[in-house]
C-alpha cells in the first residue's frame, strides 16, 4: 500500500502546484468583485462598473420586492447577472456599466428595461416634472404603516438630488439609486 501512496502523493502535489495560481486567481477575483470605497457612490457595485453609470433600486424592508430580496442583485448592461452583493444591509437591484447618458430620465427608463419587466417605471408629468410614483411594482402612495405618507426618494452620486429626474444631468461613472422615503 506504501509504494502506491508515495506515487499518488507525489501527483497530488504536483498537481496542488500546478493548479494553486488559478485557485488563487478565483478566490482574490470573487474577494474584490464589489467597489469596497465607502466614500464613492459606487460602494458596494461590481469593480467591472467603477466610472460608469448605474442605478440602483432599493427596497424596504415592509415591503420586499420577490425576486430581489436576498441582497441587491447586480445585473449589467447587457442584462447579465453579475452576483449578489449580501454585504450592503439592504434588498433591491442595481443595473450598471451604461456610459454616454446625459439624461437622467432617459437613463433610468432604458436601464431598468434592461431588467425586462421586475423593475418597471411609473410616472407622472405634472407642473412639477416628472414624479415617479412606483418602481418595481411597488407604488409608494398606496404604501401603509407608521407614517403619513410615502415617496420615492431619488439620490445623485449619494446625495439627495435637488433636482426631478426629468431635469438631473447625467455625468459619466454617475450612480442614481431610488429608496423609499416617508414623512
Amino acid at each position: 500500500m506504501s509504494d502506491f501512496l508515495k506515487p499518488a502523493s507525489a501527483v497530488a502535489l504536483l498537481a496542488l502546484i500546478v493548479l494553486a495560481p488559478p485557485i488563487q486567481d478565483i478566490l482574490s477575483e470573487e474577494a474584490s468583485k464589489f467597489i469596497d470605497d465607502n466614500e464613492s457612490a459606487h460602494d458596494g457595485l461590481p469593480t467591472e462598473w467603477e466610472g460608469k453609470q448605474a442605478i440602483c433600486v432599493h427596497f424596504p424592508a415592509s415591503s420586499p420586492h420577490e425576486e430581489f430580496s436576498e441582497g441587491v442583485t447586480m445585473i449589467g448592461a447587457d442584462g447579465s447577472d453579475l452576483g449578489v452583493n449580501k454585504n450592503l444591509n439592504r434588498t433591491g437591484a442595481c443595473v450598471g456599466g451604461f456610459e454616454g447618458y446625459s439624461n437622467g430620465l432617459d437613463f433610468m427608463m432604458d436601464s431598468t428595461r434592461v431588467v425586462s419587466g421586475p423593475l418597471s417605471v411609473g410616472y407622472d408629468v405634472g407642473q412639477w416634472g416628472h414624479f415617479v410614483h412606483t418602481i418595481g411594482g411597488l407604488n409608494a402612495d398606496t404604501m401603509t404603516g407608521d407614517f403619513n405618507g410615502a415617496y420615492w426618494n431619488l439620490d445623485h452620486n449619494g446625495a439627495t438630488s435637488m433636482v426631478g429626474i426629468g431635469d438631473l444631468v447625467m455625468s459619466e461613472g454617475d450612480v442614481i439609486s431610488w429608496s423609499v422615503g416617508t414623512w
